[in-house]
């Protein structure tokens, strides 16, 4: 039991929580926003992007994501008022581009903690 427990730690607990460490920013959305995602240099192999986004918004706010070649695009709109959302993407690439767009005069704040997830 010992053995095999110290063997899913090193395989599959570790390489999970500490090689694909969480990253957070924060924006305010007064402009739209711009920003880069980018992964860990240690990360090999990434297979998903992992973002939670929360925060309070007056308005609505639509969020493009893609990577550098513009192949693997997303879209979300996100209701205005408290924000807690979750979202969990196929993708290959240490960068993300993150569009962040709101209508004139929206107030508040967003928080995203990502991550990268990938093998050793």
């Amino acid at each position: 039991m010992i053995v095999l427990s110290y063997f899913a730690y090193h395989n599959y607990i570790v390489p999970f929580n500490l090689n694909n460490a969480e990253q957070t920013k924060t924006i305010n959305l007064e402009n739209d926003q711009n920003i880069v995602l980018v992964a860990d240099k240690k990360q090999k192999n990434i297979t998903t992007l992992e973002f939670e986004i929360t925060g309070k918004s007056t308005k609505n706010v639509s969020i493009i994501t893609f990577d550098s070649s513009k192949e693997n695009i997303q879209s979300v709109t996100i209701k205005k008022g408290t924000i807690d959302h979750v979202n969990f993407f196929n993708w290959t690439s240490d960068s993300c581009f993150m569009e962040i767009s709101t209508p004139e005069n929206t107030k508040g704040k967003l928080t995203i903690k990502y991550r990268f997830i990938g093998s050793k």
